[in-house]
């Protein structure tokens, strides 16, 4: 059985965060393991308050699981503040992981904070160097890359900048430009694009959470980054094609279950 671990926070609407990355694992046939790193009160109206998990029992949590499951790719999502990525970078490497995507989560759809300003430039610097790939959408492309990002060319731009912080590949997802839906695949030497028709659609909460968790288990499943992305962008596209209204507020995605044998 494949494993795959999610670092990230609990979404208490069940859209985003742990609940999408633990639905997306499940859909795609392969075992989820979970590090809760904070509690959010929030629905699809927005966050009304965030809990912090102790960074030293974030720790306890990724040993706990870690030396018994051993898992096959490990993806981190929301990690709050700069205690908890330092806490997270240690134990990475400390186990020397395997397959390690990283979604630099900043902000919430609804526009809440959910990564302190003081902890962007150590996740950058820390931990971007210990991952297989990181997974910003185009805002995070801009904060990360210090130039604002609103088109193909300056998501290209960007990943070459975000590139320069260590981590192998950089994907920008690109489902918030106007006008396509085009994702920017770097690997250091070469530009690939991943592209389809802009989906209108208002139930898109947990999209990017949907994105990085099917790209972690496909690496596990033995794709490579390129062919992972390709399959992670069309799951995504079906997740949010199902997407639904579940409160008075913006919907979230509906990760797909895949029938036995059916390939991507």
């Amino acid at each position: 059985m494949i494993k795959v671990l999610t670092i990230a926070g609990s979404d208490s609407g069940g859209g985003a965060g742990i609940q999408a990355d633990v639905k997306t694992i499940f859909a795609l046939g392969a075992y989820p393991l979970t590090v809760i790193c904070a509690l959010t009160a929030q629905n699809s109206l927005g966050v009304d308050n965030i809990l912090k998990v102790p960074p030293d029992f974030v720790v306890a949590q990724m040993d706990t699981v870690i030396t018994d499951m051993s898992p096959h790719a490990t993806k981190t999502g929301m990690l709050l503040n700069a205690g908890i990525i330092k806490a997270v970078v240690r134990t990475l490497g400390r186990y020397q992981l395997p397959l390690v995507v990283v979604d630099p989560v900043i902000l919430s759809s609804t526009g809440k904070a959910l990564l302190e300003s003081n902890a962007i430039a150590i996740m950058r610097d820390q931990l971007f160097p210990l991952a297989t790939v990181v997974t910003p959408n185009v805002y995070e492309a801009g904060v990360l890359s210090g130039h604002k990002v609103t088109n193909i060319q300056e998501m290209v731009a960007a990943a070459k900048r975000i590139k320069r912080f260590g981590p192998a590949h950089v994907v920008i997802t690109g489902g918030h430009l106007k006008r396509e839906c085009v994702d920017i695949v770097y690997d250091g030497k070469e530009v690939y694009r991943i592209g389809g028709s802009h989906i209108e659609s208002e139930h898109t909460h947990g999209s990017g959470c949907v994105f990085s968790a099917a790209l972690a288990t496909f690496l596990a499943m033995g794709n490579s980054v390129i062919k992972g992305a390709e399959m992670a962008h069309d799951f995504t596209r079906k997740a949010i094609s199902k997407g639904f209204r579940v409160g008075e507020g913006p919907g979230a995605v509906q990760p797909p279950l895949q029938r036995k044998g059916e390939r991507q």
